[in-house]
């Protein structure tokens, strides 16, 4: 496994040659990423290898948002007021790594950025994500996200659990 470090996408990045099968994904870090990361819209970060930093091997978007409290969760149950969320709008990984664990990387690497915008920055409620289906949502659950309704595909991780988990021997 290459050593891997993440890095804010940037003009060096090799955007072109990223590809995770999904349309959508790549269109995005090839075309929008970017100046969207310019503007402070949303913030692209990538991991890339450390012998070949050019090339991106995985990234994740976030954006701050507010989204209303959601049910189950004890300190925000009579909270009539939005909460403040880091999002991760999208997450993807290259072909060439498929299954061997980059995708679970990245989604760390976002979970780290919360917990490190809790303790130095600002509030936040935990990491929000949506899920694109539901095998996607079940990815999220293994690492302990909370769908907001039964079924749905959004999920969160409250603030506390991000906290922990970076906390955590060997995070």
């Amino acid at each position: 496994m290459p050593r891997i470090r993440k890095e804010q996408l940037s003009r060096n990045h090799h955007r072109a040659g990223f590809d995770c099968g999904v349309e959508e994904l790549n269109t995005f870090i090839r075309n929008t990423a970017r100046r969207q990361d310019e503007r402070h819209l949303v913030r692209t970060t990538v991991l890339v290898d450390v012998d070949h930093p050019e090339r991106i091997l995985a990234y994740y978007s976030t954006a701050p948002c507010e989204i209303a409290p959601p049910p189950g969760v004890r300190a925000w149950r009579n909270d009539p007021h939005p909460v403040p969320f880091l999002r991760m709008a999208r997450l993807a990984s290259d072909l060439s790594v498929r299954g061997r664990g980059f995708g679970e990387l990245a989604l760390l690497a976002a979970i780290e950025d919360a917990a490190t915008i809790s303790r130095g920055f600002t509030a936040i409620g935990g990491l929000v994500v949506d899920a694109k289906d539901q095998h996607a949502a079940v990815f999220y659950e293994r690492f302990g996200f909370v769908r907001i309704e039964k079924a749905g595909l959004q999920l969160f991780m409250p603030i506390q659990d991000c906290v922990s988990l970076m906390d955590e021997p060997g995070a």
